[in-house]
């Protein structure tokens, strides 16, 4: 798989290109959130993308991390107060 590194993408720009409502059904037909405390579907789906734009290597810990990264939360529009760690990715 190529790496375009100087190749730079918006969160935003790209999340532009999927409606929420396909989010959120994709989350209900899939029953993502069926066994969920923390992490549901919506939320998943924008750390994994966050995280494929802003980590070079994804693992849980990067993950976790990006999640309790405040510039994540403000582009989300989740509370500041709201922490996540690698357990609550894993599952």
């Amino acid at each position: 798989m190529p790496v375009f590194k100087d190749h730079k993408v918006n969160i935003n720009h790209l999340l532009g290109f999927i409606p929420e409502a396909l989010i959120a059904h994709l989350s209900a037909t899939t029953r993502v959130d069926h066994y969920t405390k923390v992490l549901h579907g919506k939320k998943m789906f924008y750390l994994l993308m966050y995280g494929i734009l802003e980590n070079d290597r994804l693992s849980q810990r990067t993950l976790e991390d990006s999640f309790n990264d405040p510039v994540f939360k403000v582009l989300f529009n989740l509370d500041e107060a709201e922490t996540v760690c690698r357990s609550s990715i894993s599952d």
